[in-house]
């Protein structure tokens, strides 16, 4: 019977230890951090000139869905440490899919920029207007580091819609400093070189639909 006793104290103390361990690491460790939640940002809308043509005259471009580096395809901001090494952002995430975001974005951009040239965007997938041309747009890379660099690399296609015709395509790198090591910072620098990148777009586009009409 002592014995039987003796096993049983043995075992309670056991569990006893097992449960104040947890309680202790629950209590040392505390809460996890909040996830914060990041979008893109598109840039300020200008002020939107006067034009007395018809929406027929105007050229209307469908930007289809932005494709992203499979890499990039996650809820969490990606890290590039050395660009060998990355990490994903446990508790900074995007507040939408990236490919959304970033196609959202552009549209926006150039909207804005193309407004006084007769030029309308729209997101080819929700546009029920007759398209004269299509957009294309693979985002290859769009990563950085935390007080280091943040790197875009995009390859892009304007082709005629009728026919498929390949009118303009190009291949666009962007770089720039990342000021303190925020991840505030860094989604910010993100939405600036995505700026860059539609201002170069948005003057390849006019010239290239200016040298189209004169054929």
């Amino acid at each position: 019977m002592k014995v039987f006793l003796h096993r049983h104290q043995h075992v309670a103390i056991i569990f006893l230890t097992i449960f104040l361990t947890l309680v202790l690491a629950g209590c040392l460790g505390g809460q996890s951090p909040p996830t914060n939640f990041y979008m893109l940002s598109p840039l300020s809308p200008s002020p939107a000139g006067k034009s007395a043509a018809s929406a027929e005259a105007r050229i209307h471009i469908g930007l289809e869905t932005v494709v992203i580096a499979e890499y990039l395809n996650r809820n969490e901001i990606v890290l590039n440490l050395d660009n060998t090494i990355y990490q994903f952002a446990e508790f900074n995430q995007w507040a939408e899919p990236l490919d959304a975001n970033l196609t959202r974005v552009l549209e926006e951009n150039l909207t804005n920029l193309l407004q006084d040239d007769l030029v309308e965007v729209f997101m080819a997938s929700e546009s029920s207007i007759p398209l004269d041309y299509r957009l294309e747009v693979d985002v290859l890379r769009l990563d950085g580091n935390l007080g280091d660099q943040v790197r875009l690399l995009v390859q892009w296609a304007l082709l005629e819609t009728e026919e498929d015709d390949l009118i303009l395509m190009r291949r666009s790198k962007y770089q720039t400093s990342v000021s303190d090591e925020t991840v505030k910072e860094l989604v910010l620098e993100k939405s600036r070189v995505v700026e860059n990148l539609s201002r170069d777009m948005a003057a390849a586009i006019k010239k290239a639909l200016a040298d189209t009409s004169k054929q």
